[in-house]
Parts: structure tokens; sequence; C-alpha cells
């Protein structure tokens, strides 16, 4: 009797120095049974915070919510918060104390595309999911790096292609004029614009690169005006914007319709006080790649909801645009389950397709694709009213590449 006993304890010495032996995996960091703890960031402060507070605020109140149904999977989210200041050595210096130091699980922020880029090798490198919260420059997802997922609000590439099927469909332009940053920003938007006018059998009668320091505009101005096109597509920054304009008005060709891009255009009343002409608003237009007009019908529960959470505040233009982020990470996690790793979470969130209701389109990623957001549609300002035209334009991912 005593033989076997001995037996059996050598027994189950064996078994579980084998068991010993077998690599047994660590749980990520940033999970345990009852949280998910999530590094969220934006500028908060400095000359770029416009950008971030609302959009960080509208990702918190995302999370919040979600907690208060319970969580994910069993699971609440706890947010660590950090100002990034729009500086890239800032976003990643925080980036690596979040990683490192504050072991979160995956990184919601950043509102400014070079901050993200600059901290994409080290996201790489350490193989942390990082959902950009409302940055939305192409160099930041093309091209598609396995860990960065973003352009929430769009890219220039999608951009670019609004307006031309914008130009096209509605306003049966069949001569296109072109005025372009020579820049990444103008680069990306000309690629894809070149591509679909070229597909559309569309002629393009000018184009014109301009440096985004421009200060006079006289030159490719008139020289868009010998070319005598149905209609001017403007992908310039606010400043070069407004230039245009002034001599759009200056030199009479308001009967010649003027498309704007959504980023020369971020404040429609600031823009029009300083065109300070509103003859040019008989044949304007921009666009938006929200579903409606920031204070418009579809964006009341948006703007309900946030002013709950934050009633001494007034929301800006930006504040929709952290709703994406946030909601395309709980979408990922819930898909997940309680097997909660982040290379899980990576494969969930290259199977996201969903309507946010706040943003223009679907949301959707895919394996190679890191550009969640491909429509916009467009606004008519006739300088008093704003009329959102009725068709949603979806760039279809491959004109332009």
């Amino acid at each position: 009797m005593l033989a076997t006993l001995i037996r059996n304890l050598f027994l189950g010495a064996g078994a579980a120095l084998a068991l010993g032996s077998l690599p047994v995996r660590a749980a990520d960091p940033g999970v345990t049974d009852t949280e998910i703890v999530i590094g969220l960031h934006a500028p908060l402060s400095g000359p770029l915070a416009a950008f971030g507070v609302d959009a960080l605020n509208a990702a918190k109140m995302w999370y919040e919510e979600v907690n208060k149904k319970g969580g994910i999977n069993g699971r609440k989210i706890r947010l660590i918060v950090e100002d990034d200041k729009c500086n890239p050595n800032e976003t990643v210096l925080l980036d690596k104390r979040l990683v490192t130091v504050d072991k979160v699980f995956l990184i919601n922020g950043g509102s400014c595309t070079p901050a993200v880029f600059a901290a994409q090798e080290f996201i790489t490198r350490e193989k942390v999911p990082f959902v950009m919260l409302n940055a939305a420059g192409d160099s930041g997802v093309f091209p598609a790096t396995r860990y960065m997922f973003g352009a929430l609000g769009g890219t220039q590439r999608s951009n670019g292609a609004g307006m031309v099927e914008f130009a096209f469909n509605t306003l049966k332009a069949r001569r296109m004029a072109f005025i372009i940053h020579d820049d990444d920003f103008g680069n990306a938007n000309w690629a894809t614009a070149k591509a679909i006018t070229d597909r559309l059998g569309v002629q393009v009668v000018a184009a014109e690169r301009i440096s985004p320091r421009v200060t006079d505009v006289t030159a490719p101005m008139l020289n868009i005006r010998a070319a005598k096109p149905d209609v001017i597509i403007s992908a310039a920054y606010p400043q070069p914007a407004v230039l245009i304009a002034q001599k759009y008005g200056e030199f009479k060709m308001t009967a010649i319709p003027l498309v704007q891009a959504v980023q020369g255009i971020p404040v429609p009343a600031v823009f029009q006080k300083n065109v300070a002409n509103d003859a040019i608003f008989t044949n304007f237009y921009y666009t938006a790649p929200l579903n409606d007009m920031a204070d418009g019908p579809k964006q009341q529960k948006w703007l309900k909801m946030y002013k709950q959470y934050y009633p001494d505040r007034n929301p800006g233009a930006m504040m929709a645009f952290g709703l994406p982020s946030a909601m395309a990470v709980t979408r990922a996690l819930e898909k997940v389950g309680r097997n909660l790793t982040r290379e899980a979470f990576v494969e969930a969130m290259e199977s996201l397709d969903f309507d946010t209701g706040a943003v223009a389109g679907n949301i959707q990623f895919a394996k190679g694709r890191r550009d969640g957001m491909r429509s916009t549609i467009v606004v008519k300002f006739d300088g008093k009213k704003h009329t959102v035209m009725p068709a949603v334009y979806t760039w279809n991912g491959r004109d332009g590449m």
C-alpha cells in the first residue's frame, strides 16, 4: 500500500513537471476578469485643443453609456485620459507611458495625424491596437499597418472622390478645374479625383497646385477662369480657401459652382466673415463627413446626450467625430467575447461594418484596410442657409490607390 502511494506521488510530480514545461500564455495587459483598460488621448490644451476636447468628451460619454448598461461581456471599461497637445513628441511619450507603465489593453486617441503617425512605429513594435480618435489624415492609414485603425472622419481620398462624384452627378459638370495643395493631403486628394475623372470621362481643364502657405492665388485663379470650367473644385486649407473664394468673387466667376473640401471651411460662419463678399455664395458648396449639419435633426440625439454629460459646455463642431472610434472599439470588444486578446481584437476590428448614426455612410474595416470611413455629404451654403444635398457619396476604395 505504501509502495502504491509513493508511486502515485511520483506520477503526480512528473505530470506537474510535464505541464510546467509547456508554454503558458499570460493574459494580455489591460484585461482582468472585471475591467478593460483603455488609454484615451487628444489635444486638451494648446492652440489645437478645439480639435480634441469635445471629441474626447464624446468618446468618454460613449464608454460611460456602455458601462451603465453593464459593460462588455461582464467587464467595465476604465479610461486613462491624457493630453497629447497635438504634438508628435508628446504623443509618442504618452503612448509609451500608457503601454509600459499603465499597461493599457489598447489606445483610442489622436486628433492630429502627424502626432498619431509619429507613434506608429512604437505601436507596431509593441503590437498594441490603436484606434484613432478623430485624426483623419491619409498618412495614418495608407499604407495599412496591422495595429492602427483610423480615418473615422474620412480621408482626402474619400473627400476628393465625393467632390468629383457630386460635381458629375448633381451639377452635371463635364469640364472640371481643380486647385489643390502640393503636399501629402493634396496629393492624396488629387490622386483619387484624377482617377475618378478619368473613369467618368470628365475633362480636367485646369489643375492648379499651390503651396499651403500661399499668400496670393491671382495667377492660378486667372488660369482657371481662362479654362472655362463647368465647376471649380478646391481642396485648400482655411486660409488659402478664403483667398480662393475672394478671387472667385473678384474675378466674377460666381456663375461657375465652387465646391470646397471640408478642411477649408471648418467653421462656415468664420469662413463667410473672412471672405467678406456674400456674392461668392451664389453657387457655393462644401463637403462634410457627418450625416447632417452639426446641429441638424440627425445630430440631435448626440447633442442632447452630450449636454446631459457636460451641461456647462456647448459642443463644438468636432464633438460627433469622437463617437465613431469609441463605437468601433466597443463593437469589436463585444465581437471577441470573454476570451479577449489584442490579436483577437484586431481581427474583430477587421470585420466591422456598421452605421454610427453620426457620420455619413458606414464604418467599415477589412484585412489590409484601415481607413474606416469613406463617405461624405455635400452642403449648399448661400451665405445664410445650409442645405444638405440628398445623396451620400462613397468612395469605392480603389480609385486613386
